[in-house]
């Protein structure tokens, strides 16, 4: 049962860039024994050898985002579980969602297209099927990819759900922002780490953001390479998304700056890095911080997909013009550690733009309507954006994003 109701169509008019809050929890450091650490990958060149290319804001004058409402998720009370940090749409219509409420890390939730079934996967432990924490769901052909990033583990099920088989991950700390399927059964997952043992890991000044694995988790490649400021921990941010170019090429975009490098999975040399260089977007901006009446949200990106055409559509956030006026007093029983004020709703605002990076192009640059979407919109698919209300029981109604006017 499609739960829209009706066509309201909203078209929204191109305007100069502006974008939604992403806050990053810090990440807990889980300690593995040296055996679980596996071969040290290849070690591949890094980001900061190669010059980077300026995009070209040539925007199309004629183009514009067109948002429609689609199905709505969640109006049975029982599948959609407080918030989804990990949202999919399968290749059969489907959508899959794994949450932050803890009480369901070791699941996660199968829609059917229209919303009207759903199944929910997983069940607490260390077995077959069992998880600590979903992280990541992913597909790959007929199997999906399951992320445990406490479990430390991939596990891969079949077209019933059904446990094929089970991988070890080597990471010490399994904490990212993203995971992408390759073209031949690799995968690259985004989280900081150094190569060799335990020993050798602890005392590195330097760690890599994202790692080539084989199908069975093997290391194959780390890329990245970002100083340490202590053991294993990252001088700089190391969250980054992920999605895979046409030509099979890894792209992986920044959080905190508006930064884009094109990698070849197969040696994991850097291709290309391009960067967007506008002024709104600082280089190394704070991905959060506590408020101040002197000192604007922060500013950063919060996802990248590859469209069917080969465009890429990033989404990000920004303080939105009026920013001090909607700053708020924190509520006398909110945890004082989290300061006097608060950003309250609409202080950030929401931009969605279209690279071709072939032509080194920005063609659209937009500001979402985050009235119309009720708050931020979860980008989580090319032409698919998630809006979150738990007003009465969590539902989630799902938007199509379409690019309209290009010729």
């Amino acid at each position: 049962m499609n739960t829209n109701n009706g066509p309201v169509r909203a078209v929204l008019a191109p305007t100069v860039p502006r974008a939604p809050t992403v806050l990053i929890a810090p990440t807990v450091l889980i300690a593995l024994a040296n055996a679980a650490l596996g071969p040290a990958p290849a070690i591949a060149g890094q980001a900061s050898s190669r010059q980077a290319t300026v995009l070209t804001e040539d925007l199309c004058a004629s183009c514009s985002i067109e948002l429609t409402p689609d199905v709505l998720l969640g109006t049975d009370g029982e599948s959609v579980i407080g918030v989804a940090w990990d949202i999919q749409r399968l290749s059969d219509g489907r959508f899959t969602m794994a949450f932050s409420n803890i009480a369901a890390w070791p699941e996660f939730t199968v829609f059917s297209a229209d919303g009207s079934d759903f199944r929910r996967i997983g069940r607490d432990g260390e077995g077959p099927g069992e998880y600590v924490r979903v992280l990541s769901v992913r597909e790959h052909g007929e199997e999906l990819y399951i992320l445990d990033n406490h479990g430390r583990r991939i596990t891969l099920l079949g077209p019933g759900f059904e446990v094929v088989r089970t991988a070890p991950l080597g990471c010490l700390n399994c904490n990212g922002l993203d995971m992408v399927m390759l073209p031949d059964g690799r995968m690259a997952l985004n989280y900081f780490m150094s190569s060799g043992s335990l020993e050798e890991a602890l005392s590195a000044d330097a760690g890599f953001a994202i790692h080539i694995l084989g199908p069975n988790g093997e290391p194959l490649h780390s890329v990245d390479e970002i100083p340490t400021s202590s053991p294993m921990n990252p001088a700089r941010s190391a969250l980054r998304f992920l999605d895979v170019a046409p030509d099979g090429s890894l792209l992986s975009l920044h959080l905190t700056s508006y930064r884009i490098d094109r990698w070849d999975p197969a040696t994991g040399e850097l291709l290309q890095t391009f960067e967007r260089g506008a002024d709104w977007f600082p280089a190394g901006t704070s991905s959060s911080h506590s408020a101040r009446p002197d000192r604007p949200p922060p500013t950063g990106t919060s996802a990248m997909h590859v469209d069917e055409a080969g465009r890429l559509w990033v989404y990000g956030y920004r303080p939105a013009p009026d920013w001090e006026d909607r700053l708020e007093r924190t509520p006398p029983d909110v945890d004082p550690k989290m300061g006097p004020w608060m950003y309250g709703p609409g202080s950030t605002e929401g931009v969605m733009e279209v690279l071709d990076l072939e032509s080194g192009r920005v063609l659209l640059s937009q500001v979402l309507d985050s009235e119309l979407l009720g708050g931020r919109g979860q980008f989580f698919a090319p032409g698919w954006l998630a809006v979150y209300n738990e007003e009465g029981i969590p539902q989630y109604r799902m938007w199509r994003v379409k690019l309209e006017g290009l010729e």
